[in-house]
């Protein structure tokens, strides 16, 4: 197995073009192609009832489609400049729901990358496009700081493990990364997962991968017991299943997820 297809998606923000060249620079490294997406939003329009209803007149509408407009022409110049011809990078814009789109996309792609964005307050309700597509992908997606990442990412891999299908469709999915890797460890935090952890070195074993297995006794949240291990490790990637209950944001990531992702400075690879 190795990425044939990585789909990145493209923001408009500082860290943009520094993670379109980390993202070529990866798909050169596996010989995957590069698919950059741009989704634009429909207009905002305002909701209000009886005499608090706004009135959004059509140059308003138009105002948010130039805007748009200008923001993929923009984004479009840098892919332009940065994925020269020769990479055989595609550019590729749609109109919509950014979540929708991007989980949409994902499914014919290997690898799936996407920023992180830290948010706080109201904005940190609604639950990111990323975050989106990695519970409908299908596959894995690599959440990458909004800074930027380094190509050659997975040098170190921490990989979690409590035996549920989450966790070894996450192992499976990472297997081009753990091949390369320069060292991998995989942890169970308390029981969960404890007595099948020789099988899932054995599996990565015969696939070439000389991981080794560590039991942490843990602290009660196995999210901030993932990420503790992987600063003492050195890992410069997490690898691990994510968990859906529920449709509201507070339901819908499970507790160690939810954690990884309002806590990491690093980079992440959730399967579902």
């Amino acid at each position: 197995m190795t990425y044939r297809t990585i789909l990145l998606q493209l923001t408009d923000d500082a860290g943009n073009e520094a993670r379109l060249r980390a993202a070529l620079e990866l798909s050169r490294r596996f010989g995957a192609v590069l698919v950059a997406l741009h989704v634009t939003p429909p207009p905002i329009v305002p909701v209000g009832y009886g005499e608090g209803a706004a009135y959004v007149g059509p140059e308003i509408i138009e105002a948010q489609r130039e805007a748009a407009k200008a923001v993929a022409e923009r984004l479009e110049a840098t892919f332009r400049r940065v994925c020269e011809p020769a990479s055989g990078a595609i550019w590729q814009h749609l109109e919509g729901d950014p979540g929708e789109c991007l989980a949409q996309l994902a499914r014919t792609a290997d690898l799936t990358i996407g920023p992180r964005f830290e948010a706080r307050g109201l904005d940190a309700l609604p639950i990111q496009p990323i975050e989106q597509a990695a519970l409908g992908a299908g596959g894995p997606v690599l959440l990458v700081p909004a800074d930027g990442f380094s190509a050659d990412l997975g040098r170190r891999v921490l990989a979690g493990w409590n035996g549920r299908k989450e966790a070894a469709r996450a192992l499976k999915d990472t297997l081009p990364f753990l091949r390369s890797a320069e060292a991998v460890e995989i942890v169970t935090v308390g029981e969960e997962g404890a007595d099948s952890l020789d099988g899932a070195l054995a599996l990565l074993e015969r696939h070439g991968v000389a991981a080794v297995g560590r039991r942490l006794p843990g602290s009660g949240n196995v999210g901030a017991d993932l990420l503790a291990r992987m600063a003492e490790f050195g890992a410069d990637l997490l690898v691990m299943g994510i968990y859906s209950h529920a449709r509201l944001r507070q339901l819908v990531l499970g507790g160690a997820t939810r954690h990884v992702l309002q806590h990491t400075t690093g980079a992440v690879s959730f399967s579902c």
